[in-house]
């Protein structure tokens, strides 16, 4: 990580990461003021981390990125933390409680994706992603409120399956399968095929998002913050009208920028927790 990256205003990265994931100013929006500055950092570390896991092609600086964040971890334990987000974080939280071999098998989690292997099944591919996202929930509950860490890894996983599906020609030549391989043999495509678009590709990216959007829904009423709770609204109305779609790619990519109404009560509604 360059110098001028680690050394950024805080307000750079959310603004970052609010153009890139609208649902989170909202959400943000609705958090105690004392609160927010360390809130708005966590949800950009995590997507931070999600972008050197999924969104950096090369593997050599991913895998740099990574062990940069590794040490400011072991740094901000210590306080000393040198990255505005982590400065932030350890400003507002008990940031030195986490045992530094949670932070480390976040990064792990993060190295992880870039050699997932195909999913046999939709729940083998959530438990892929929650190697990342389970110590980072047990991190979010530990610093900010008592949340269900299991509902909420499940929800970032769930986040992130809509985000590699929405980006699914990327995905696919980085290597990377977004879809479980019981469902394109369900439908007769081969993973070459999946890019191609047809009428078994868009019958299985379908069910895919009917999936996606029926697994979102069983946490209920879990605790999982206002900002996931923002997240798995907003997907549910992308999901639900791409599904609808005579092309349900086309239209879930576009949709990834916009925020329905629905997010706002459920950002209010999550706000405590």
């Amino acid at each position: 990580m360059s110098e001028a990256e680690a050394t950024a205003p805080l307000a750079s990265f959310e603004a970052k990461w609010i153009h890139a994931v609208p649902e989170l100013g909202v959400a943000l929006s609705f958090l105690a003021p004392q609160t927010r500055a360390a809130h708005g950092a966590f949800a950009c570390l995590v997507h931070e981390l999600e972008h050197a896991a999924f969104g950096i092609r090369d593997a050599e600086p991913a895998t740099l990125k990574l062990q940069w964040w590794a040490e400011e971890f072991a740094r901000a334990a210590k306080g000393e933390a040198r990255h505005p987000l982590t400065q932030a974080i350890a400003a507002g939280t008990s940031f030195a409680q986490v045992p530094l071999a949670t932070w480390y098998a976040v990064v792990g989690g993060a190295l992880a994706q870039r050699d997932a292997e195909p999913a046999a099944n939709a729940e083998a591919l959530f438990a892929a992603y929650e190697v990342l996202h389970e110590p980072l929930a047990q991190i979010e509950a530990q610093l900010f409120a008592p949340l269900d860490v299991s509902a909420l890894a499940r929800a970032r996983a769930l986040a992130r399956a809509v985000r590699e599906t929405a980006t699914l020609a990327e995905a696919l030549r980085d290597g990377r399968l977004p879809l479980p391989l019981d469902l394109l043999a369900h439908h007769h495509l081969a993973r070459g095929e999946l890019s191609q678009t047809s009428p078994a590709q868009a019958a299985a990216l379908r069910e895919w998002l009917g999936m996606l959007r029926d697994a979102a829904a069983k946490p209920g009423a879990a605790r999982i913050g206002a900002t996931a709770a923002a997240t798995r609204a907003a997907d549910g109305w992308r999901l639900g009208r791409a599904m609808r779609a005579d092309d349900p790619l086309a239209t879930l990519a576009p949709l990834l920028a916009h925020v329905p109404l629905r997010v706002s009560f459920a950002a209010w509604r999550a706000r405590g927790a």
